[in-house]
């Protein structure tokens, strides 16, 4: 899915016109989250803009780590980086990779991005553009009951996620509305596969 769209917006681009050490262990640790400090980046790394951002991380690191810094960064979780505009940043990363090293940086930033939690997978999807504001509602809620099973998620734990949700959407309720029609359209589907029947009882009427 998110391969897909920037395979597109690629196009659509083209057409329109010592302490390194730290660093790597900072961005590969918990999939680079908030753990790097200033001093890893060079002086003038925030005026540099996305792509090239972008492309000195890819020097100094592995494919993967790159994926994981694009998406944290966007989010705001790595101190002394920023990622603006993800399109550009993982435009960069595409146009620059190859062979395997490009297959490592697609396939974990679609996974890495598929296993966040829902506020923060809303705001990537968000950022992403891949779909319309009604369609992301609805995208995030299909999608979740596969997340769910990936993640081997408690009951308490979908419960308090989606709370999060509600919260991060704040006035935007037709978005968290969209959220519970797409995920209990998959509970239905799903009803007595290996999801146990307490499961579906306690989501499938949530509000």
């Amino acid at each position: 899915m998110m391969t897909y769209f920037f395979k597109t917006h690629m196009t659509r681009l083209r057409k329109a016109g010592g302490a390194m050490a730290i660093f790597l262990v900072a961005l590969s640790s918990c999939g680079g989250s908030g753990n790097g400090s200033d001093r890893n980046f060079p002086g003038n790394f925030m005026s540099i803009g996305d792509a090239g951002r972008v492309a000195y991380v890819m020097e100094h690191t592995t494919p993967d780590s790159v994926a994981r810094f694009i998406c944290d960064a966007a989010l705001g979780k790595v101190k002394g980086a920023k990622i603006d505009t993800l399109a550009t940043a993982t435009l960069h990363a595409y146009e620059n990779y190859r062979d395997s090293n490009l297959v490592v940086f697609s396939e974990t930033f679609d996974n890495y991005s598929n296993s966040l939690p829902l506020p923060e997978k809303m705001k990537i999807l968000s950022m992403a553009g891949l779909n319309d504001p009604q369609g992301l509602g609805y995208e995030l809620g299909l999608a979740y009951v596969g997340s769910i099973r990936e993640r081997r998620m408690t009951e308490e734990e979908v419960a308090k996620e989606i709370e999060a949700l509600r919260q991060a959407c704040a006035s935007d309720t037709a978005m968290f509305t969209r959220f519970l029609i797409g995920f209990h359209t998959v509970l239905k589907i799903d009803s007595g596969k290996d999801l146990p029947a307490s499961f579906y009882n306690r989501f499938i009427d949530y509000k």
